[in-house]
């Protein structure tokens, strides 16, 4: 029988996985800025799609100078990976991902626990209390009460 781990490194060494693992690699060639407004990217007709967060993240990467820069890195990306199936593009095109976005938002909302975050009292509420003064002493034989009354 085959181990989890096993398993895992055979489908990242099938010939199915090389056109994720090309798009996963060209794209950590971006800036993390650039990455982190892009949402995914992938590959039709020849031409490689560009999924963006956010219409601010549309506007940035359509600038000329960042459409020579992806140009240009997916040339570079070319000429150290012959083999790649990036080799085809010869378009990029960019787009918001908004429904994409609202269903990874929804999902994240799915997952989220709303438990409230449990205070674990450090004392246990066994302490002497020699404070002379009637207020004060009064005043931490409440807190004592407290400590044990939240156990």
């Amino acid at each position: 029988m085959k181990s989890v781990k096993n398993i895992i490194e055979e489908i990242q060494t099938s010939p199915l996985f090389n056109d994720i693992n090309d798009k996963r690699k060209f794209l950590s060639l971006l800036s993390k800025t650039h990455q982190k407004l892009i949402a995914f990217i992938y590959s039709k007709d020849q031409i490689l799609y560009f999924a963006c967060k956010h219409n601010v993240g549309l506007q940035e990467l359509k600038k000329d100078s960042n459409i020579n820069l992806i140009k240009e890195l997916l040339k570079t990306y070319i000429k150290f990976h012959p083999d790649s199936n990036l080799k085809e593009i010869k378009d990029i095109r960019f787009f918001v991902a908004s429904k994409f976005m609202r269903k990874k938002e929804k999902i994240k909302e799915i997952f989220k626990i709303n438990l409230p975050t449990k205070f674990i009292e450090p004392s246990d509420g066994k302490f002497k209390n020699n404070i002379k003064d009637e207020e004060n002493h009064a005043l931490f034989e409440e807190i004592r009460k407290l400590i044990l009354a939240s156990k």
